[in-house]
């Protein structure tokens, strides 16, 4: 995106950290689209998926299914690749290590002995084990989410709920209303615009600011945080940029001291105590 043009603006900016587009579904996806000889054999459901997967421009946005397909394939891909030789081991695999070792084998002469499946006599292939995680994600996904694939938006599966600590106690939650609503999101830990997750597919954590910032002008800065004052519930202020963060929107980032002091809406005094 940088080497678009040679000069950026705002809009570019605005666009890039807020970026859903997955290099790594375009690095993997080819490879899955290879079954397309074999589609004939499929279930209806399978062929539908991989129908959904070969129109799919790898934006993992949250109201497309084939972000979800290619989500649960890479978890029954990775799980087919490794598990069998580490057994209990393979749940205490990091997962950048598991996406290390798919973009390994997918490089011309990468792959390697860790792709046969050591627990059956025959002589697994990568195209093998590509073929048994798609029709392994297809079940997944099925029996979690039933058998219509426009019902699988990886917005309806992937959310975010921003949690305030003292929620944890879920009847203070119900009187005071401390956690955020859940919000569907896109994106991924391999996008730009990060919502990434470890358990299931409910995300965890994502960009904890945003800015952009206009050096030519600094009051024509953007920004955006997840919250707003995220601490203190009573506050009207209290989780006020949520819904602008989670729509990948913007507010004006006053730099200036008569900047700031026009956009200002309340003032603090503090008085010495003697």
């Amino acid at each position: 995106m940088i080497e678009e043009k040679e000069k950026l603006g705002l809009d570019d900016f605005r666009r890039m950290v807020t970026d859903q587009h997955s290099s790594y579904a375009a690095l993997l996806t080819p490879h899955i689209l290879k079954l397309k000889n074999k589609q004939s054999a499929m279930t209806p459901v399978e062929s539908d998926a991989l129908n959904l997967l070969e129109k799919w421009d790898y934006d993992m946005s949250a109201d497309l299914s084939a972000p979800s397909v290619f989500e649960f394939f890479r978890s029954s891909f990775s799980r087919n690749l490794l598990a069998d030789e580490l057994g209990d081991l393979y749940s205490q695999l990091p997962g950048a290590i598991n996406d290390y070792y798919i973009f390994k084998i997918l490089q011309p002469g990468g792959e390697d002995e860790w792709v046969d499946n050591v627990t059956t006599s025959e002589k697994e292939t990568l195209d093998d084990i590509i073929g048994k995680s798609f029709s392994d994600c297809i079940k997944a996904i099925s029996d979690s989410c039933g058998p219509d694939i426009n019902s699988w938006t990886w917005g309806s599966m992937h959310t975010i709920t921003l949690a305030h600590p003292m929620a944890q106690v879920k009847i203070l939650d119900r009187i005071f209303g401390l956690n955020s609503p859940e919000y569907s999101v896109g994106g991924s830990n391999h996008t730009v615009c990060p919502y990434t997750y470890k358990n299931g597919f409910k995300s965890e954590d994502g960009a904890s600011e945003r800015h952009i910032f206009n050096t030519a002008d600094w009051d024509e800065s953007l920004t955006v945080i997840p919250t707003g004052a995220s601490g203190v519930p009573a506050s009207e202020f209290y989780l006020s940029q949520t819904d602008t963060y989670i729509k990948g929107n913007f507010y004006k980032d006053a730099f200036t001291e008569n900047a700031v002091k026009a956009a200002a809406k309340y003032t603090l005094i503090l008085k010495s105590g003697k």
